[in-house]
């Protein structure tokens, strides 16, 4: 019984592991353009320092209100597409051309951002 309960344990460690560690798929991006999409609340600190970050660098976005029903179900959709649990999680996800990041480092989102836009106007 006590080796059944420990199997039974390292598979439950090794399917939480997977699903916080696996490579995560790209969705399909929102525009064919480049671009960045930010999901959080006015209320939450992290995002209005993502949303400040981006304006500082003069990168444009659009930002959207998690608690607006739909928005959360675009989101959402898009979470589960891409592998990221809808359970519980931290504010802002940033939606860049079709990669989402949740809570993500604001420099690496803008050089995302950034890149695809140098792609576009042929400077690869």
């Amino acid at each position: 019984m006590k080796n059944l309960i420990i199997l039974a344990l390292l598979i439950f460690a090794g399917y939480q592991a997977w699903e916080r560690f696996a490579p995560k798929d790209k969705i399909a991006p929102l525009e064919s353009s480049s671009y960045i999409a930010v999901y959080g609340r006015d209320s939450c600190g992290w995002t209005q320092r993502t949303l400040k970050e981006l304006a500082r660098n003069g990168v444009n976005y659009r930002y959207f209100v998690v608690d607006e029903p739909r928005v959360a179900d675009l989101l959402h959709s898009r979470m589960n597409a891409s592998g990221i649990s809808t359970r519980r999680y931290n504010l802002p996800v940033v939606d860049v051309n079709g990669n989402l990041m949740v809570r993500p480092d604001v420099e690496v989102a803008i050089q995302q951002y950034r890149e695809k836009l140098y792609q576009q106007a042929g400077y690869d």
